[in-house]
């Protein structure tokens, strides 16, 4: 990539970290995602976080009771939060709390310039802040769903394509900053697609990454557009977005695979880019309501 990736800040800075913790990061572009779990401890997990220019979407995944919590040194309003509900901070401000239970939190950090370029890669208005609002809980079906998607790339890293990651966090940066930022902005309709010559090379590159590795950055920029603009202009053309189309792809080879050759499933789920038989076999039943056996058994003469 040719931006250095965003690093998200420490959450235990100038204190323990819990001897339970499991922690993992995923490093974007835009933003890095991260996953932390640690069981429950009577006497609490001091949390604190260092400070960054930019902010931290805490995302729970179970029920943390109600904490002491204090924001520039001084005692914030502490309330519940359930599982699906998310915290936004400003990390210009001092957070720190006592966490009281099992915590299982997706987060995602991007910083105050990153989202100054969202904003001018999209041809928005001025940018000046998320709005934490004193860090209440939120409760965001778009947020959930989406927060939700990136927990297979910290389990099952190698069946989560980069492609498909690029796409989630663009969907996510848009909402935010649509939902969230102190001003009020429009997103343009594209009303056009791509040019043919543009639309060629997309997918030309697509094909030959079938597994989904390459991400947005290099597709806009083989396009001469912005990763936006490439999102949106593609689906227009397509009337999919890359990922979908890519995967459409990758269906229809196997398929053509599956009656003209006698690969092994292990093989043919190999070359049509799908990171092992379980996986394919998913994607393909979900897509045809039979497993690619019984469609082999079915469609070879």
């Amino acid at each position: 990539m040719s931006k250095k990736e965003v690093q998200s800040p420490d959450r235990f800075k100038g204190v323990e970290r819990p001897s339970s913790l499991e922690m993992s990061q995923l490093a974007l572009r835009d933003a890095t995602f991260g996953r932390l779990k640690w069981r429950h401890d009577d006497n609490g997990i001091p949390v604190q976080l260092e400070q960054a220019d930019g902010y931290l979407i805490c995302y729970q995944r179970k029920h943390l009771p109600a904490r002491p919590r204090w924001i520039d040194g001084k005692p914030a309003t502490s309330v519940p939060l359930d599982p699906g509900e998310f915290l936004l901070l400003d990390l210009r401000r001092r957070y720190s709390a006592v966490e009281a239970g099992d915590v299982d939190c997706i987060s995602m950090f991007a910083s105050h310039k990153t989202i100054l370029e969202f904003h001018r890669e999209n041809d928005l208005g001025p940018f000046s802040t998320l709005r934490d609002r004193d860090v209440l809980g939120h409760s965001d079906t778009i947020v959930r769903n989406l927060m939700e998607c990136f927990v297979p790339a910290f389990e099952q890293p190698s069946l989560v394509p980069r492609l498909f990651l690029d796409q989630l966090t663009l969907t996510l940066m848009t909402h935010l900053t649509a939902s969230y930022g102190e001003q009020a902005i429009e997103f343009r309709t594209v009303k056009g697609g791509l040019a043919p010559w543009q639309e060629r090379r997309v997918k030309d590159l697509l094909l030959a990454n079938i597994n989904g590795s390459i991400g947005l950055e290099v597709l806009a920029k083989e396009a001469g557009v912005s990763r936006a603009h490439l999102a949106r202009s593609f689906k227009i053309s397509t009337g999919r977005s890359p990922m979908k189309w890519l995967q459409h792809q990758r269906l229809e080879k196997a398929t053509r695979l599956l009656v003209a050759t006698e690969l092994t499933i292990q093989s043919l789920a190999e070359d049509c880019g799908f990171a092992d038989h379980s996986h394919f076999t998913r994607v393909f039943l979900r897509r045809f309501n039979v497993t690619p056996g019984e469609w082999r058994r079915k469609h070879k003469t």
